[in-house]
């Protein structure tokens, strides 16, 4: 035993696992982490693809030869304190110092074996009980999480503008001049101050369709956002369409030969979130409410808003982990920090 101790606690031991774990985490600094495979072939060629996957450089602090890193560091430190403890009961700043870094070692181990990160993707009223880890594949939860409420708040409301654009016939230049832009409200009617002739905006579609009795909506996404419009005050009462995507597709043509253009303005995003609830046997135990900056606990998972679907307006996508090993790195860090200042703190008396 004194054998296997003393050969665990040399010096060298520390300083050959200490710059394999610099490169370590090195290599898990600049290699991006819990991509697709497909990502690393087309980074590193499909030979450096496959070099990085069977290495599980994709993953490098979940790793098999990490953990045993970890595992090297912690009985290293160990073998170092049952050595030397003769001398450490006499300074407990010393000791205080390797239990914090025993403490980290664990942390790293508890850390790639047992925390997990992954997407869940959720619709309104979806229930869901697993979510896709970064690892691959699913990882179940021990409870359900449904998506009550999704809501995308902005700094300024979205803005509809109509152009009122008019040939260049006067100067002989090709294109066409700015007569006037002005913002428009559906269900009221168009002023321009220019030749343009008033408009009346008869109706918003958000997502614009064709359907058996006519143009629909689809859904809310503003997807393509037309406008229903006539002119103003003329006998016609058949509307034509504008599209912000399509300027040049069903325009308005006024007597004067003016071409009206749509133009959608979805404004600034202000902030995403989502409302959700956490369900055990079918029974809601807890309401939450997420965003960026404001995440849920429950049961050991941390819940996070991560994205959303500007085509689907009831769609989250919310970021999920759990790691064990805060706890033993927080707690490292303090014996570390405390067994430190002790220690200076003798030194200097």
């Amino acid at each position: 035993m004194t054998k296997l101790i003393n050969t665990l606690s040399t010096v060298r031991l520390f300083f050959v696992l200490s710059g394999l774990m610099l490169a370590a985490f090195l290599l898990g600094g600049v290699i991006p982490q819990g991509e697709p495979p497909q990502a690393y072939q087309e980074m590193f060629g499909s030979l450096g693809g496959a070099w990085v996957m069977n290495l599980r450089l994709n993953n490098v602090f979940s790793s098999f030869w990490f953990l045993f890193l970890m595992a090297g560091g912690f009985l290293n430190m160990l073998a170092c304190t049952v050595k030397q403890w003769k001398v450490l009961k006499l300074r407990p700043g010393v000791f205080l110092s390797h239990l914090g870094v025993m403490l980290m070692f664990v942390g790293g181990a508890v850390h790639g074996i047992f925390s997990v990160r992954g997407t869940l993707a959720l619709e309104t009223g979806q229930v869901r009980n697993e979510f896709e880890s970064d690892a691959g594949g699913q990882a179940a939860m021990p409870f359900e999480v449904t998506l009550k409420n999704f809501q995308v708040h902005y700094w300024d409301k979205e803005k509809h503008v109509i152009h009122a654009l008019k040939k260049c016939e006067e100067t002989g230049h090709e294109g066409e001049d700015l007569l006037e832009s002005v913002e428009v409200t559906p269900g009221s009617d168009a002023h321009f101050k220019s030749t343009a002739a008033d408009l009346s905006i008869i109706k918003f579609y958000p997502n614009f369709s064709i359907g058996n009795s006519g143009p629909v909506t689809i859904d809310e996404a503003r997807q393509n956002p037309a406008l229903s419009v006539k002119v103003a005050g003329g006998k016609s009462a058949k509307a034509s369409y504008l599209f912000a995507n399509h300027p040049d597709f069903h325009g308005v043509q006024a007597t004067n030969g003016i071409r009206y253009v749509y133009e959608f303005d979805p404004g600034r995003i202000k902030q995403f979130e989502s409302r959700i609830a956490f369900l055990e046997g079918g029974e809601e135990k807890l309401e939450k409410l997420i965003n960026v900056n404001s995440p849920a606990s429950y049961k050991g998972y941390r819940f996070y808003q991560s994205g959303y679907n500007p085509k689907n307006p009831n769609f989250s996508s919310i970021q999920v982990s759990k790691d064990p090993s805060v706890l033993f790195i927080y707690a490292g860090f303090v014996f570390l920090m405390v067994g430190l200042t002790w220690a200076f703190w003798k030194e200097m008396k």
